[in-house]
């Protein structure tokens, strides 16, 4: 770099005003026989290595934010009214735009201390949270534990921890083209943003977006799920006893359903969107969006392909497949949806899923409570529907009760025409299709939209390789089912259909935050020399051409 840093002070030098005519000569030189430092005069070299190893950022950077203080008077919605309705959303966006434009949000400190808010909410409300859950989905204590309340902790921790350090200045490479320079990423809140949560991880699906919109800067509006009523009405008095009012907003919990609730929330302009649901109300919700070319993230779904191989270890590949279906009763988008399994290792694959299935859940699932319930009705006979197809062969399970929203853990046995096939299952029922070679199953896997999450089990590096140079979705695990979205350093978002943007970790706080490019440009007393070279400056000559060819080709 050093070099290339020397050829670009030659042209700064051979190309200014007050430059002699020996500093023309060593640029010719440089450009001529693309020589390094010697082909400066010494001072300049000098000048040019002192920079580009001198250069580094130091300490934090002095917060200068503008404030006025809250005045309590000029709010008529925001920590006055606890349950709000539709009629109250246009009030409440511009109340929010009130207290972002007031600087409230902006302090480091200020967000550190909410995010802290966040935390103890969570922590000092633990049971009653999973009680909401087990209310709404019967789910087992240590699922809704684990997914809503333990993970949503430590991804909150992180921000706490993290914050101060990912709103500093970020670094960028030195260029010759912006020579001298100190060029940054600087992350800026939105503004207002809107969070639409969903119900089947109705903690963890709504409130981490919520921490990162707040570890960025913004101010919030959350729509919490009705279809998990309970949760839905829990996270919103607890919001609302922990969090400042004038920074997190709750609506929908006291009005029947969501759809009404969201179409009045897109109505209005938001600086950020952040949705988490199906593919057909996230075309609607971006729609929406467009409208007001509002910049959004779409957390979707899609029906996820698992790849066995021959290769692959095929009991531990039916264990992890069957736990990563079965987890919330098959009711998440990144769960394994069906599994294209060598025809060569078929049956025994599906002998190990259903031993598994028996070892981890029991012989009735039900009564050992190892299993939670399907959401809904609705979504009761959707399922019920995929039992019945006749083009399925139910290997294990298939009972249900529809009254109790009841689904046994199922193992069915298809082809790629079957009822099953065609959308996401989110449900307890594991699809499995027999195919010839691994080459049938990413044709057919090619065929259909991408999903938002692959799973692969092969001994075969180059199985492995060429399942995923060849299929896309939006995160692949390897010899395992859902880990990648669990790693704080691997952001998880769909593609596609499955969606749009990212989050988890450092993600979390990039997507909530506009990264904004500075250039900071050196003045120094250098007469023009290196810092305002002339050529840059009409009226354009043949010479200076010359120089700004030369110079592009050194970057």
């Amino acid at each position: 770099m050093l070099k290339g840093a020397a050829l670009g002070a030659a042209a700064y030098a051979a190309g200014s005003s007050f430059a002699g005519q020996d500093l023309y000569s060593a640029f010719d030189e440089a450009c001529t026989a693309n020589l390094g430092v010697g082909a400066l005069p010494v001072g300049a070299a000098a000048l040019v290595g002192t920079y580009v190893t001198s250069k580094v950022l130091s300490g934090r950077t002095p917060e200068h934010y503008i404030q006025t203080p809250l005045d309590e008077s000029a709010y008529q919605v925001l920590g006055k009214k606890k349950d709000l309705t539709n009629e109250d959303i246009p009030q409440v966006n511009q109340e929010l735009k009130q207290s972002f434009a007031s600087g409230r949000t902006r302090p480091v400190a200020f967000r550190v201390q909410q995010l802290k808010q966040l935390h103890k909410l969570i922590k000092e409300n633990e049971e009653e949270l999973i009680k909401a859950i087990q209310m709404d989905l019967n789910r087992p204590r240590v699922e809704a534990l684990l997914y809503d309340v333990l993970v949503t902790l430590h991804e909150v921790e992180s921000l706490i921890k993290n914050t101060a350090e990912w709103a500093q200045p970020e670094k960028r490479k030195f260029s010759l083209l912006t020579f001298p320079s100190t060029d940054t990423m600087q992350a800026e809140p939105y503004g207002t943003t809107l969070v639409i949560g969903t119900w089947n991880y109705p903690i963890m699906l709504t409130l981490i977006p919520l921490a990162g919109a707040i570890a960025a800067g913004n101010c919030c509006i959350l729509k919490p799920s009705n279809v998990s009523a309970y949760t839905a009405k829990t996270v919103a008095n607890l919001v609302q006893k922990y969090m400042d009012p004038y920074t997190v907003s709750v609506i929908g919990p006291a009005m029947p359903g969501d759809r009404g609730c969201i179409q009045a929330l897109m109505k209005e302009q938001w600086d950020y969107l952040f949705f988490t649901g199906g593919p057909t109300v996230g075309k609607l919700v971006y729609q929406a969006a467009a409208a007001f070319l509002t910049p959004c993230s779409l957390e979707l779904g899609g029906k996820n392909a698992v790849f066995v191989d021959e290769s692959a270890d095929v009991s531990l590949a039916a264990k992890k497949t069957v736990w990563g279906r079965m987890m919330n009763a098959g009711q998440q988008c990144i769960g394994p949806d069906y599994v294209m399994v060598h025809k060569s290792v078929e049956n025994k694959f599906v002998k190990e899923c259903v031993r598994w299935l028996k070892t981890c859940y029991t012989e009735d699932p039900q009564k050992a409570k190892t299993v939670g319930n399907i959401v809904n009705a609705r979504h009761m006979e959707r399922l019920i529907a995929v039992l019945k197809d006749p083009a399925g062969t139910i290997v294990h399970g298939g009972s249900y009760k529809q009254e109790e929203k009841y689904i046994e853990p199922t193992i069915l046995q298809c082809g790629f025409q079957a009822k099953a096939m065609e959308e996401e299952t989110f449900g307890p029922i594991l699809i499995v299709v027999g195919v010839d070679s691994m080459d049938q199953a990413i044709k057919y896997c090619n065929s259909r939209e991408k999903s938002l999450s692959q799973y692969i089990f092969a001994g075969d590096q180059k199985v492995i390789d060429k399942i995923l140079q060849n299929t896309s979705a939006g995160g692949v695990t390897v010899n395992g089912t859902l880990m990648h979205a669990g790693h704080p350093d691997l952001p998880f978002g769909g593609v596609g259909t499955a969606g749009i943007g990212a989050y988890h970790g450092k993600a979390t706080f990039d997507t909530f935050s506009h990264l904004k490019p500075v250039c900071q440009k050196s003045v120094w007393p250098d007469m023009g020399l290196l810092s305002d070279p002339f050529f840059l400056y009409p009226p354009w000559t043949g010479f200076k051409e010359t120089l700004l060819r030369n110079l592009m080709k050194m970057v």
